[in-house]
């Protein structure tokens, strides 16, 4: 005779990962955002190499405070700044990803980033999720514990309804498809999945160009938590705060009216870049300054 608590877990296991989020907490018991990268140190499914090429999940690892601090000092829009035009990075022919929109399609799509925009994966055991599921990667498997950000569900029945919706992540589609495949068993949230293969990397970014999805730019918003992820189309990018476990969280539901504004637009760029600044925070970004290590900073002497 099962125990009161594995009946509990069973029960939760069959419901909708949606659900779930009303019915159990959105943390694993870690204080910190911190608390959570330093528990996914060890994972290398989730801890990037030095070229980047061996994550599974798209996330940052910190193996001590330097690192941290280093993460802080990172500016999304001086690494913009600074990248090279994108016909020195990519092939000037690349073949469009996807096929034509249909007639019944909705004339603008609207490009989803995964991972702490939509949910927070995790390879470190957490007893309250939404769901889990197994990955054979490296000839191992390995248990992904995933948490939805707090009122997806809603965001996501609403916004399929307006836009032409597409997946572009740049974790890797062995982890993804199955996670998607749980959000989205029927297919008809997402009409289009693109993965990490179909991503630009460049100094150690995974960057998404969307030319490749054979969309009219005019018509074409990616909402991603990570800015730089988006710098070769910036007038496209709406950014959106990265999301760990913060069960107050309402970034999606803020979201909503802007996205909402932007139908029967003929080009969403100047509206995007009217709510954001982004081109403005860009060019005004600027490098810290470095002193020689016998000077000092100037401002300390």
């Amino acid at each position: 005779m099962e125990d009161d608590d594995s009946a509990s877990s069973r029960d939760l296991d069959a419901q909708n990962p949606y659900d779930r989020l009303s019915t159990v907490a959105s943390n694993c018991n870690l204080d910190s955002v911190s608390a959570i990268y330093l528990a996914m140190k060890s994972s290398k499914l989730e801890c990037d190499d030095e070229r980047g090429q061996d994550s599974l999940i798209t996330s940052v690892c910190m193996e001590d405070e330097e690192e941290d601090e280093e993460l802080d000092e990172f500016d999304p829009y001086l690494f913009i700044k600074n990248l090279p035009n994108l016909s020195s990075v990519v092939p000037t022919f690349r073949p469009v990803l996807l096929p034509k929109q249909t007639r019944s399609c909705p004339p603008i799509s609207l490009v989803l980033d995964l991972d702490e925009t939509l949910v927070h994966s995790s390879l470190e055991p957490c007893d309250e999720v939404d769901f889990t599921f197994p990955v054979h990667f490296n000839e191992e498997e390995h248990m992904v514990y995933v948490r939805c950000r707090p009122h997806l569900k809603e965001f996501m029945e609403r916004v399929s309804r307006l836009f032409e919706i597409i997946i572009f992540t740049a974790s890797q589609s062995i982890y993804a498809e199955q996670l998607l495949n749980v959000l989205d068993p029927k297919r008809k949230l997402f009409r289009h999945r693109v993965y990490r293969d179909s991503c630009v990397f460049f100094d150690g970014n995974y960057l998404k160009d969307l030319s490749v999805l054979g969309r009219d730019l005019s018509r074409v918003i990616i909402v991603d938590n990570s800015p730089q992820a988006f710098g070769f189309q910036v007038e496209n990018g709406v950014p959106i705060e990265s999301w760990f476990n913060d069960p107050a969280d309402k970034e999606l539901l803020h979201l909503l009216p802007f996205l909402e504004s932007l139908i029967g637009a003929e080009d969403v760029r100047p509206m995007i870049a009217k709510k954001y600044n982004l081109k403005e925070k860009v060019d005004a970004a600027v490098a810290a300054p470095e002193y020689p290590a016998d000077v000092g900073d100037p401002f300390e002497r």
